[in-house]
């Protein structure tokens, strides 16, 4: 960090690293005459935050590799999960500005660059010294990947995209209950849905001799997550801005969105959702899929099919402890009345990726280090090797089919953890997710089918403007939400009429709303019908 007149190098979030010094100087040698001594290498110092700092040893096998690589030192520090945008704010604001930093929404990043505290990366210190990552950039945001990241004309970020972002999102029928209800035919339509669910919650699919289960489970956190399929289903996704006939629309306020009302209220009545979606957050809706209380689910795709697959995989994985037989079916949601499916999807420009500090801009050795270390961490098989796995033979092999494994005892986690390898540390190159370079490394040979199966099922539409600074949007926006969230909650648990979805409709444009669409068309206009 940086305060005042001293600097003290502090790399939040995930690791980005620097580099080597040289320096030189004049001597005389036996004879007298000038000489050039031996060029010495400075080791830099680097510190970076780490949100799984829990999981990570000080002297870890994957640090001493990278600090051997690079010649560097390097101090991990815990960083919090819950208050980390608000503590990165603050320091900036008392005068301690860090190294670099990464996933602040845009419109902290659009507060840092008006403030100054963000550094220019000129375009041509991230083509010369991260060319893969260079490349990735531009095979999944067109030629001119920087585009939306700019601010009068500079960069100021390394992005981080979400490559699985526009369709990673669907919805998990329970195939196992499926059966045992008697439904042969996978849900498709609304009508089959509604049919699923109320034989879901009548029909004892656990066959535990009690009426315990619901169809559908949810959370209420964010007006996206409330049955966003549904909404779909009418071609509607609340919480989002998309673009309808050259005219940016905003879901909530669409009428597709009271025909989705309409219908949610009814199975609530019905008892086919379960009631506590008002309540419940993410891990009441984890802990009520994986114990078999509701049989339709909306999550990522991969959480439905085992972890050796792809990546997490604990609606499957974890769910089989207990229901050896259980299994899912994936779909992109109901079809509504003109077949309309799907959700709301994540842009995959998901954050304003990672900002170095304005004093950087004094120091572009270390700058360009940043990006090479960078660069290696996400696109090097052997240093993404050592990071993960270890010292193969010893922590890890390589089998005949290209898959790589954890040998004994290190396939447990704690043992990874005490040697020092692992996901967890993920270094800010390896926030660079290349899905085709990772692919030996996430999924097993004989599973592979099966992730293709599963990873392009999701529909739906994402937030366009995320990457766009709507001033009277961040204004009004916390204020419009809950707005949304207590109407949409009261019309489906039947506190207020559907009827009253017009009256909310002009409530939230005099509340600001008319404010956001009208700026939101002149966004859209400047950036994406030049």
């Amino acid at each position: 960090m940086i305060r005042l007149k001293k600097v003290i190098p502090v790399t939040l979030s995930f690791a980005l690293f620097g580099g080597v010094l040289a320096g030189c100087s004049t001597g005389n040698d036996v004879k007298g005459e000038q000489t050039a001594a031996p060029q010495v290498q400075k080791k830099m110092k680097l510190s970076y935050l780490n949100q799984n700092f829990d999981k990570t040893v000080k002297d870890s096998y994957a640090i001493k590799y990278v600090e051997n690589k690079f010649n560097v030192d390097i101090e991990q520090l815990p960083r919090s999960k819950d208050n980390y945008k608000d503590e990165l704010l603050l320091k900036v604001a008392s005068g301690e500005i860090p190294d670099v930093w990464v996933d602040l929404g845009f419109p902290e990043y659009e507060k840092l660059v008006n403030q100054g505290a963000v550094a220019e990366i000129p375009q041509e210190m991230i083509e010369k010294n991260a060319p893969h990552y260079w490349a990735w950039l531009k095979k999944h945001l067109g030629d001119d990947p920087l585009k939306l990241y700019k601010r009068d004309g500079k960069n100021y970020s390394m992005p981080i995209i979400q490559t699985l972002g526009p369709d990673r999102t669907v919805v998990g029928l329970r195939k196992d209950w499926l059966d045992q209800v008697g439904i042969t035919k996978n849900p498709e339509t609304l009508e089959e849905f509604e049919d699923a669910l109320r034989k879901f919650r009548n029909n004892d699919p656990d066959k535990n001799g009690k009426k315990d289960t619901y169809g559908w489970t949810g959370q209420a956190v964010g007006v996206k997550d409330i049955f966003s399929p549904v909404f779909g289903a009418f071609g509607v996704y609340p919480g989002t801005f998309t673009d309808k006939d050259g005219k940016i629309v905003r879901g909530e306020i669409e009428p597709g969105a009271k025909q989705a009302l309409t219908l949610l209220n009814k199975w609530y009545k019905e008892e086919l959702l379960d009631p506590e979606f008002v309540l419940n957050k993410g891990q009441n809706v984890d802990d009520k899929i994986i114990s078999s209380k509701a049989g339709i689910v909306t999550a990522s795709w991969y959480q439905f099919i085992t972890k050796a697959a792809f990546f997490d995989g604990k609606y499957y994985d974890k769910l089989r402890v207990n229901v050896p037989n259980a299994n899912w079916v994936l779909t992109a949601g109901p079809k509504g009345p003109d077949g309309q499916q799907g959700t709301v999807q994540l842009n995959p420009i998901a954050s304003s990726g990672g900002q170095f500090g304005k004093h950087m801009e004094n120091d572009k050795e270390k700058m360009a280090k940043y990006l090479q270390v960078a660069d290696a961490t996400a696109f090097d098989a052997e240093t993404f090797e050592n990071i993960v796995y270890g010292e193969k033979g010893k922590t890890y092999k390589k089998g005949e089919k290209g898959d790589y494994s954890y040998l004994p005892p290190y396939d447990k986690e704690e043992e990874q953890i005490k040697f020092g390898i692992g996901q967890q540390y993920t270094f800010l190159g390896k926030s660079f997710n290349d899905y085709d370079f990772q692919t030996p490394y996430m999924t097993l040979n004989e599973l592979m089918s099966l992730r293709k199966a599963s990873e392009h099922i999701g529909k739906g539409k994402y937030d366009i403007m995320q990457p766009i600074a709507i001033p009277a949007y961040n204004e009004n926006i916390d204020a419009l939400d809950q707005l949304t969230l207590k109407t949409y909650i009261d019309i489906i648990t039947g506190q207020r009429p559907v009827s009253d979805f017009d009256k909310y409709v002009e409530e939230w444009k005099k509340a600001g709303g008319s404010k956001v669409m009208a700026e939101a068309q002149k966004k859209y206009e400047e950036n994406f019908k030049k």
